[in-house]
């Protein structure tokens, strides 16, 4: 049905296109005045009296013959099923019939008589424009597509897709979210740069790219001589035209002007392609230099500052400032003001004239097509590139700790910069595209110009048109390509781009509360002595977290931090992370302060395993040599073994080359927490701190990986912080913090002993808590396998198949 829908339509339409020009030739008789007439359709058919341009319509028969072969030649490859894509090329031949008719009606507009009182001329030039619609509309609707529906199906299916569209306004909701609000906290007060201040900033990333900017403003200053000699020579022109001083001034004074449009053209589309590229160059370079600065910061700056606001700040700000100097909304505004102030006076002048300006307006129009679609993708592709570095900046910002711990600051500041790269890639072929645009349109336009002069010379040459007149169009006209870039967008945008500015300057500038800028390298053999040490909080001042807290770890011993949620355990964890600095006290590896020591050898020598696992969207392999690039395929399996991670990577469609997912997403809470242990062990570090690093794991792997951390931790100094007493139970000494003191020390055995002490309690309290989940089981059978086997974690202490704290007290 649809084939014979196809064949009826465009035969039926070849055979009537043909019919219609054939009959439209015997209304060009001037005799007859708007009768048919059948001799002067075979007069001009058969081209009996000659051939002219300007009096036969024999064109039009060409035009016709061509929409003919290209649906017949779309209709062969739509029987085989075969898609066609030639719609630029059609798009094209469209225009070009349009440009063509108006130069046609241009041509029959001298004969008066002939225009006035026939009926042929509008009849052929009103057909070949609807002809053309109709085949390019085909091309569309049924040649362009694989399976082609009819018109009311193509209908039905757009008014279907249009009221299906439900999601459409949320879509569009969650386009523009609300503004965050501003963070008032008075610990992310930034130093504020005055506008000077911030406009010299700019004037100093300009000068890094000062060769692109200096040969940017070379093709500026030829592009603005070239275009100052345009007026000249067109008042030359009009002098000549008006003292009839000749023909061949009249062609000198058009050769001057075309050769100057010329070259303004070419040196236009340099200059703006340099500056647009320029523009790229120093959003690339601001946004890298602040994500160096941000993952510089102390871990409080982002415990205070949202995640949010900082990645507007790379994103946005950092696009609205780099867009001062660039000079696309120049042309754009300049273009929209002249067309809309200079066609209704051409129009009302001489519209014989201002038709010559539509001439290449076709052409204009499908180069903006062609450019728009080229954009479109360029955009999208920019788009992706941005969403990416965002994605990871997003990432990494949200999880300092992690990247801190690892001290892979300058790793994940080159990673993202490689993001920046490829967004980079992408604006140098906008930068050519704008280059290759500006060239055409504005050729086009001073074509348009040329046109313009050399016709309306001819009109007045010919009385047709007065040189008053002539002279007034010409200065509308001229308004159409002078002052292109004098628009105020400087003073409209300017603040806007200084507050931009201002903000991103701010985080750039501002200097860490934690330098690390260690230098010292020494031989770590993990004795830690943390001396009467003081902390807050920067947002909790009055609650202070560890109060004149004092600890000796001796190398290669494992002690362990117990105690309620909140009295300061994890906060022993960062402070010797350097997360934060002590209010009062100092921190020693091997009797050296911790802050002395370089920054990279440090967090080589002390590894973390923190509660909440952190694995970022590469690949397994990435993640387990996070932070150690000199690692070996050998010693990553070995770590993933020691983690019992091994056996369900390999198992893994692409094994260790499997991504992991945004925050590890695509892997179970066991599996992250094993990859982050393999990530820290694979270091071979001499202190490991393990912040509850087995919650996330049942029984068995635990049990497991107890046995393979035993096995890998000699002569290493371990750090245990955990709530479920069992795994502590075989730490060489455990330490009960409560309200940021140590109240009491010693191993499993002697804390037992104390029946008053808090450890005691709080074995009690998960012996109950045990005891009613095991109670509450069916078979109690099952019991004895829902206790957690024993770890084992003293050098050199065997694993033991029943738990003194768990099987009876002492």
């Amino acid at each position: 049905m649809k084939s014979k829908l196809a064949v009826f339509l465009i035969f039926g339409f070849i055979i009537q296109d043909i019919i219609n020009v054939i009959l439209n030739f015997g209304f060009y008789n001037k005799e007859n005045g708007f009768k048919f007439n059948i001799t002067t359709l075979r007069n001009n058919l058969l081209l009996i009296n000659g051939y002219h341009w300007t009096s036969s319509p024999f064109d039009f028969i060409v035009f016709a013959i061509m929409r003919c072969c290209l649906l017949v030649y779309g209709f062969i490859f739509y029987t085989r099923n075969i898609v066609l894509n030639h719609g630029t090329f059609i798009y094209s031949l469209n225009f070009i019939s349009f440009s063509y008719s108006l130069i046609k009606f241009e041509a029959f507009a001298d004969d008066s008589v002939k225009l006035h009182y026939t009926l042929g001329p509008y009849f052929n030039i009103i057909w070949n424009f609807i002809a053309w619609i109709f085949v390019t509309s085909a091309w569309v609707l049924f040649l362009h597509r694989r399976e082609l529906p009819s018109f009311i199906e193509e209908i039905v299916k757009k008014v279907d897709k249009a009221f299906g569209r439900d999601e459409s306004d949320n879509e569009r909701l969650l386009e523009n979210p609300e503004t965050q609000q501003e963070n008032n906290n008075d610990e992310v007060k930034l130093k504020r740069l005055s506008t000077y201040e911030t406009a010299w900033r700019l004037v100093i990333y300009c000068n890094k790219f000062k060769f692109w900017f200096t040969i940017g403003f070379l093709f500026l200053i030829v592009y603005s001589v070239a275009r100052i000699f345009i007026p000249y020579f067109t008042g030359t022109l009009i002098a000549d035209i008006v003292n009839k001083k000749g023909t061949a001034a009249v062609v000198k004074a058009i050769l001057l002007t075309a050769l100057f449009s010329v070259v303004a053209s070419i040196f236009g589309g340099m200059r703006g392609g340099c500056f647009d590229w320029s523009t790229a160059l120093i959003q690339k370079q601001v946004r890298d230099d602040l994500f160096r600065s941000l993952v510089q910061q102390e871990i409080s700056f982002f415990d205070d500052a949202q995640t949010g606001e900082i990645a507007s700040r790379l994103t946005s700000d950092c696009e609205v400032m780099s867009s001062v100097i660039s000079t696309n909304f120049n042309v754009f505004l300049r273009s929209l003001v002249m067309m809309i102030g200079s066609f209704i006076f051409m129009f009302a002048m001489s519209w014989r004239l201002a038709l010559v300006t539509f001439i290449l307006i076709p052409l204009i129009g499908f180069v903006t097509k062609v450019y728009g679609s080229y954009y479109d993708k360029l955009a999208e592709e920019c788009q992706n590139t941005i969403a990416e570095g965002n994605k990871k900046a997003e990432e990494v910002l949200s999880t300092m700790r992690t990247v801190r711990s690892f001290a892979c600051e300058t790793k994940e500041s080159d990673t993202f910069e490689s993001h920046l790269f490829n967004t980079l890639t992408v604006l140098r072929k906008r930068a050519w595209g704008y280059f290759g645009y500006t060239v055409i349109t504005e050729m086009c336009e001073n074509i348009i110009l040329i046109g313009i002069l050399s016709f309306g010379g001819y009109l007045c040459l010919t009385n047709s048109m007065t040189t008053d007149d002539l002279i007034k169009f010409l200065l509308y006209q001229m308004q159409l390509g002078e002052n292109f870039y004098n628009l105020g967008w400087v003073f409209t945008n300017m603040m806007q781009a200084v507050g931009s500015s201002r903000k991103v300057f701010d985080y750039i500038l501002r200097d860490p509360k934690i330098k690390n800028d260690g230098i010292l390298k020494p031989l770590v053999k993990g004795d830690i002595k943390i001396n009467n040490v003081q902390f807050s909080y920067k947002s909790r001042p009055d609650q202070i977290i560890l109060q004149d807290f004092s600890l000796h770890i001796k190398a290669g011993e494992t002690i362990a931090l117990v105690g309620s949620s909140g009295n300061g355990k994890t906060t022993i964890v960062s402070l010797l992370q350097r997360f934060y600095l002590p209010d009062k006290g100092e921190i020693l590896l091997d009797d050296i302060n911790i802050n002395s020591i370089s920054h990279q050898y440090y967090h080589n020598k002390i590894a973390l395993v923190a509660q909440e696992p952190i694995l970022y969207s590469g690949t397994i392999r990435e993640n387990i040599l996070y932070g150690y690039s000199n690692g070996t395929e050998e010693e990553m399996i070995e770590a993933a073994k020691l983690a019992n991670c091994h056996d369900f990577i390999i198992q893994m469609n692409d094994g260790y080359n499997t991504t992991c997912g945004e925050k590890g997403i695509k892997m179970s809470g066991g599996q992250k927490q094993r990859i982050a242990i393999a990530r820290a062990i694979v270091r071979k570090p001499v202190v490991l701190i393990l912040d509850e690093a087995t919650s996330a794991l049942d029984a068995e792997s635990e049990h497991k990986i107890q046995e393979a951390l035993e096995k890998c931790s000699k002569n290493m100094t371990i750090i245990k912080v955990a709530h479920r007493l069992n795994s502590v139970e075989s730490a060489d000494r455990i330490c009960v913090v409560d309200k940021g003191v140590i109240i009491q020390e010693g191993n499993h055995q002697q804390l037992m002993e104390n029946k008053d002490g808090m450890y005691y309690n709080l074995v009690q309290k998960q012996l109950l808590s045990q005891n009613t989940t095991e109670s509450s089981t069916d078979d109690d059978k099952q019991l004895p396998q829902v206790v957690p086997k024993p770890q084992s974690f003293n050098e050199g202490s065997p694993s033991v198949q029943s738990s003194p704290w768990l099987s009876k007290s002492p």
